[in-house]
């Protein structure tokens, strides 16, 4: 009898780690949607906002980078977007921390057999899974 409580037990268990690990899941997803990244050049002249994809959802050009030459100013967007799409996977990244760590806040998956591959590896393989269901 303590065998089949134990595994009803050890089942209630599971389930309700896949239902935490759903709604975390769900809202990763709501949080991503909503995530930018912001990059700077020309000594602060040119600032932008990158959506999650990367793609440019803001431009601020101080007057001042307006005495800049057209190529140096077309430099200074490419750089600052460039800052920007960095900015934006570091913030994915660290969203997606959390999912990869136990609940007592050790690295779960640090702490397990990965089969050679370390937790960057795992943070860029989700990703090539975050992009390609473009979250």
């Amino acid at each position: 009898m303590d065998d089949a409580v134990d595994a009803g037990s050890r089942l209630h268990d599971m389930v309700a780690t896949i239902t935490r690990q759903n709604t975390a899941l769900r809202e990763a997803q709501t949080r991503m949607s909503e995530l930018r990244g912001t990059g700077r050049a020309a000594g602060g002249r040119v600032t932008v906002e990158v959506d999650r994809f990367g793609a440019l959802t803001g431009l601020r050009i101080d007057p001042r980078a307006l005495r800049l030459s057209t190529e140096a100013l077309a430099e200074a967007i490419l750089d600052a977007a460039r800052q920007g799409v960095r900015d934006v996977r570091a913030r994915a990244d660290e969203m997606m921390r959390p999912l990869v760590t136990g609940p007592t806040g050790a690295n779960a998956v640090a702490d397990a057999d990965l089969g050679g591959h370390d937790l960057d590896d795992i943070l860029a393989a989700l990703r090539d899974v975050r992009h390609d269901l473009r979250m």
